[in-house]
């Protein structure tokens, strides 16, 4: 069930890939980097080159999407765990023309002002087209919430993809934006993997205007492994 194994393979995930978890190992006479950081309703690794998510997961219940807080008056915040030059600065998105889009959104954690104040760092948090963050990825968001309300639970997996696409000359290449001082990469597409006790289903969806409903960003699971990198499932 991928409920009970989700995180292990996250885990795995990032370890058998040969990518470094820093601040939990004594030994620094070696790289180290894509920390996995346990936040108050979500875990998440983040991308020190990217400078954004490169997974976040969440385990929602009707219970954990009560709300205690209100989002008046938080502010986005850089994420002093992280090391200096990996980090992501609130002037790299000033005038980006990029919304700041939440891997872990702000209205699935105000059970406390703590939990909601931890979704606002900018660990959290990559550039997004506004029609993207603010149509169809929120229409998404919703309907997770409604979701979770109605079943035993949900678990979601969110991140970002750098996907191909061809040139002129048939050449397959991946380019994508970056924006600030710190150059903070522009994901080309999202991706999120929804389980439930019955079932599990992925969507991706690009990084710009959309067209259509969700149902046209149905995309299989292990498709998303193999673009995200990320062992998702145990099959």
């Amino acid at each position: 069930m991928v409920k009970k194994t989700l995180g292990f393979f996250l885990g795995l995930a990032i370890g058998s890939s040969g990518v470094f978890v820093y601040d939990q190992m004594q030994d620094r006479s070696h790289p180290s980097g894509f920390p996995v950081l346990e936040r108050a309703g979500y875990t998440m690794s983040y991308d020190t080159r990217a400078k954004i998510p490169f997974w976040t997961h969440e385990h929602l219940t009707k219970n954990s999407l009560e709300v205690h807080v209100q989002r008046d008056g938080m502010d986005f915040k850089e994420d002093a765990e992280i090391y200096p030059s990996h980090r992501s600065q609130l002037s790299d998105y000033y005038q980006s023309g990029f919304d700041r889009g939440h891997h872990a959104p702000a209205a699935n954690h105000r059970l406390s002002e703590e939990e909601l104040k931890q979704t606002f760092l900018l660990t959290n948090i990559s550039p997004q087209d506004a029609q993207f963050n603010r149509g169809l990825w929120a229409k998404l968001e919703k309907t997770i919430r409604i979701l979770a309300k109605e079943t035993e639970w949900v678990d979601v997996t969110t991140g970002p993809l750098f996907l191909a696409h061809d040139e002129a000359d048939g050449k397959r290449v991946v380019t994508y934006q970056v924006i600030g001082k710190n150059d903070v990469a522009v994901p080309t597409h999202f991706f999120k993997v929804i389980s439930t006790p019955e079932r599990s289903w992925a969507y991706v969806i690009p990084n710009g205007p959309t067209k259509g409903s969700l149902n046209d960003y149905i995309t299989p699971i292990s498709e998303i492994e193999k673009l995200a990198g990320i062992r998702l499932t145990n099959l």
